[in-house]
């Protein structure tokens, strides 16, 4: 990674509802607003998705644009930044990136893709712990090797195109809606703590969420800190059942 957490300024009042930088602007809305222009665009299509296609050169090219912006900032960066660190020349870059605008939607909907697919792996576990203990295991390897995907989420959110801040919201609300199943069955099961509905369970998983985030770009070490296991399975003892977690 190209940069330093420790100088690297970390804003609280931004809502991150992953490890891999799933970001809202409030966590609790959930209201329809009016649909307005920006609603009606149309989808923002990435070239990996048109084409298919995402080659070991192009995952290196987004992995070295995020290094960048993380670095530098996104609106610091450039296309021939970003094809100097990767030993090609600019013309070259393009087969790979369409621009530096879409390399920053791709570091965006990756991220937060892989967030929403490491909570569909946990919902296949048997136990409302198992599913939680699987989640931020796998935010926390995510976050060790991606950190700048979600520096560059948080940070630079605000110059993704409208098409694609829309994905972003798509992607959010389907998350959000992912998780609220998951702990609406734990409920089923009699696993969910009876002071709590499956609305509370999420609120609760995307604050620990945002804040293990928030200590690992201050600097904490999640690879060699126990710290993250211990506030994982303190969340645990509030959200399921004592007789439910099979300790």
């Amino acid at each position: 990674m190209l940069i330093d957490r420790q100088a690297w300024h970390f804003d609280p009042g931004s809502r991150i509802l992953g490890g891999m930088g799933l970001v809202s602007n409030s966590i609790g809305s959930e209201k329809k607003s009016a649909i307005s222009p920006v609603d009606e665009l149309p989808p923002y299509v990435s070239r990996r998705e048109l084409t298919g296609k995402h080659t070991a050169r192009r995952k290196q090219a987004i992995d070295t644009a995020a290094a960048i912006f993380a670095r530098l900032g996104y609106q610091g960066a450039s296309t021939r930044a970003i094809a100097e660190a990767l030993g090609i020349k600019v013309a070259s870059l393009y087969f790979h990136i369409a621009s530096k605008e879409d390399a920053l939607a791709e570091i965006c909907l990756l991220g937060m893709q892989r967030s929403l697919d490491y909570l569909e792996e946990a919902r296949r576990k048997t136990t409302l712990d198992e599913q939680i203990r699987h989640f931020f295991a796998c935010q926390r390897d995510d976050l060790i090797h991606h950190a700048d995907y979600v520096i560059v989420s948080i940070r630079d959110r605000d110059h993704l195109s409208d098409p694609a801040k829309n994905r972003i919201r798509d992607l959010t609300a389907r998350f959000r809606i992912t998780m609220d199943e998951m702990f609406v069955l734990a409920e089923a099961r009699g696993e969910l703590h009876p002071a709590l509905t499956p609305r509370h369970g999420r609120f609760i998983m995307i604050g620990t969420l945002r804040g293990i985030s928030e200590m690992y770009l201050s600097g904490v070490d999640l690879a060699s800190n126990d710290i993250m296991d211990r506030w994982v399975e303190t969340l645990i003892r509030g959200v399921v059942p004592e007789k439910s977690t099979g300790v």
